[in-house]
């Protein structure tokens, strides 16, 4: 991970985050429902947990912290269910440089209730700490 700026921005950070969880994938079988080790996966959010096992340990030698774990608190009321079964659920959490807040981190989870494997893979996005979208409204 190589940051430009001696601090992070946001755009900065949800690539590198984007590319943690890209590599990690990459690491599953075809079928999605087991890991290249041998870890098979009972239901998709241990995809998930497994997509972003990691990833603090990863960022904390550049000072970076997450407010909460990643990919951050489910929050109630925060899934869409869409026509074609596929579901959407929006994980959110602070990223910390050396404690002060330098992103709103944002996970879209894309799973479908009837199967493992994922649809499609997680996407993350950043926005500025103060942005007023996100949690509390888009």
């Amino acid at each position: 991970m190589k940051f430009v700026a001696s601090r992070p921005t946001p755009e900065s950070l949800s690539r590198e985050i984007q590319a943690y969880v890209a590599e990690r994938q990459s690491q599953l079988l075809p079928s999605g429902e087991a890991s290249r080790d041998g870890r098979r996966f009972s239901w998709c959010g241990d995809i998930l947990d497994f997509l972003t096992e990691g990833l603090a340990e990863r960022f904390a030698p550049m000072g970076i912290t997450f407010a909460h774990p990643f990919p951050g608190p489910l929050r109630l009321m925060d899934e869409v269910q869409r026509a074609d079964g596929q579901h959407v659920r929006r994980f959110w959490t602070v990223a910390l440089h050396h404690g002060c807040p330098i992103a709103r981190i944002c996970t879209f989870f894309f799973h479908r209730h009837d199967q493992i494997s994922l649809p499609q893979a997680p996407l993350v996005m950043a926005f500025t700490p103060n942005r007023h979208a996100g949690e509390d409204g888009e």
